[in-house]
This record gives C-alpha cells, sequence and structure tokens, in this order.
C-alpha cells in the first residue's frame, strides 16, 4: 500500500535527482498503486461466504466500477468502504475487512476505484474523488449511511461527509493533509530528502480541516506500530474535531488498517460500539 507509493518516489527521486539536479515533480498517478490480479477464492469466500453480491456501476461514458454489496433488508445503515491507494478488494487487507464487516447488522457496499480490480479506466488521484461521488450517487436517498475510509481513501470518505444521509464517519489508518503525507514520504527516504518537490495540483486534500467542520459522530482508528502512515496523523486529524463526539483508538501491535487481524475483538467492540452511538444519538 503506502510501502508501494514510498517506493514509487523513491525510485522516481534518483532518477530525477541523477538526471536533472534534486527536483522531483509528484503527479497524481505516482499515489496510487492499483492492482488488476483478482484473487478469486477471496472474491469466492466474500460471495459465497459472506452473502457480497457483484455489481457494476457506470459512468455516462461506459465507464464501469466494480463494487461489492451486502444487502440486509432490515438492517438500519449502510457502511459505506472507501479502501485505500493499493491492491484490490480481494487482496488484503480490504478483503478481509470486508469479510469482518459482514457479521455486523448493517449493509456494505464498497468499490474498487478506476484502474484497480474489475473496474475500468486509469487509477488516479482525481479518478478515486469521482468514484466515490459517484458511487453515493447511486445509493438511495432515504439511506443512512456511515462512511468507512482507509488509508488514503479516508479522503475519499471526508468528501462525501458532507452529505446529510451521511451520518458517522470512521477513519482508519488516515492520511492528514497532501502536505503532511508527501513530506513523510520524502523524508522516510534518504534520497528524497534532498529533492526539491513540485506536486500536482491535482493532490489537494485536508482531511484536518474537514473534520474541524464535521458535525457526525467520529471514530478514528490508527496502529500505533503502523509503518506506512504514523499514528500522529490519525490523532491530528481527531484533535481537529470540534464536537463531543468523537473517539480516537490507538490500536497496540497494529499496523496499516489491519486492526481486525492483530485485534479482532477490539475491532469488533469498537465497530458494534460506534453504530450503537450513530443510532442512540438520534440520527436514525
Amino acid at each position: 500500500m503506502f510501502k508501494i507509493l514510498a517506493n514509487k518516489l523513491l525510485l522516481t527521486a534518483a532518477f530525477v535527482i541523477f538526471f536533472s539536479g534534486c527536483a522531483v515533480t509528484v503527479t497524481e498517478q505516482m499515489i496510487v498503486s492499483p492492482s488488476t490480479d483478482i484473487d478469486q477464492a477471496n472474491l469466492s469466500q466474500l460471495v459465497d461466504g459472506s452473502g457480497y453480491q457483484e455489481r457494476f456501476i457506470q459512468y455516462p461514458d461506459g465507464t464501469n466500477l466494480h463494487t461489492l454489496q451486502l444487502d440486509k433488508p432490515d438492517a438500519p445503515m449502510t457502511i459505506v468502504v472507501f479502501h485505500g491507494n493499493a491492491l484490490n478488494m480481494t487482496l488484503q487487507p480490504w478483503f478481509g475487512l470486508l469479510g469482518s464487516l459482514s457479521q455486523f447488522d448493517v449493509n456494505v457496499i464498497a468499490l474498487d476505484y478506476q484502474g484497480f480490480g474489475k473496474s475500468d479506466g486509469v487509477a488516479s488521484f482525481s479518478n478515486m474523488s469521482r468514484d466515490a461521488e459517484l458511487l453515493m450517487s447511486t445509493i438511495a436517498q432515504d439511506s443512512q449511511i456511515i462512511v468507512y475510509g482507509l488509508s488514503l481513501g479516508s479522503v475519499m470518505a471526508m468528501s462525501v461527509s458532507e452529505d446529510p444521509r451521511v451520518k458517522g464517519v470512521i477513519l482508519e489508518g488516515a492520511v492528514s493533509t497532501d502536505k503532511e503525507m508527501i513530506e513523510f514520504f520524502r523524508d522516510r527516504n534518504r534520497l528524497g530528502r534532498f529533492a526539491s518537490l513540485d506536486v500536482d495540483p491535482n493532490i489537494n486534500f485536508d482531511n484536518n480541516a474537514v473534520a474541524e467542520n464535521l458535525t457526525s459522530p467520529m471514530l478514528v482508528i490508527h496502529g500505533k506500530d503502523d509503518e506506512n502512515i504514523p499514528y500522529r496523523m490519525g490523532q491530528s486529524i481527531y484533535n481537529s474535531y470540534q464536537g463531543d463526539n468523537a473517539e480516537f483508538l490507538l490500536v497496540e501491535n497494529g499496523g496499516h488498517c489491519d486492526t481486525f487481524h492483530v485485534a479482532p475483538s477490539l475491532f469488533d467492540d469498537a465497530i458494534s460500539g460506534f453504530i450503537s452511538e450513530v443510532a442512540e444519538s438520534g440520527r436514525l
């Protein structure tokens, strides 16, 4: 995931520093690392074991996006999952997360962005944002939604959080701002420290600012040992929240977006508790 991003930036920095004197252009394609390799066994487990259905949503130009949707007719709300910048829904950790979410009394909808998995199109940060908006447009207007953003998918979740149907926000392994994300990866790479950066203007987000104006309940989960996105970024988002209905869960021994695996009981309690909290807040 973000290790892939770090390696891509490092290789680019090394090449550009050698040939053009310490200048690196970070494009929006550089911060995504999709996979079109489908793990059929995992997909079958989600469909046959957990009850997900494969559905495609479509842009007017015919571009198709692959979604997995779990329908529970009597469920009071829908969790909409925006995974991170790498892999696809049939690969870990996203596959495991979707399996874990199936146990709760909620509908679940997740998608692979353009260029990921079975989805058409070209992967880019801009397309991830557009795809999130398209997915939201396909959900019934009377739905009660919790958005769940993981890693770079936290940006997509926060970008739709002002939708009146969104009654709660869960972030895991989240990035705080575009500048902090880019600086973190430059600082951790020796060659990158010596490069000046020219960042594509399309890479533009500030989850802290969105959190500051958020009124819905918010749960921020972060692994204490996350080497891809340090937990200070998740804590920064939490600290920006101005209301009194937010929680920051720091997971001991947790890595990047793997709470469902390293601390399943903690994960279950946190998610079920948040669902109940949103319901009890009178928003549903």
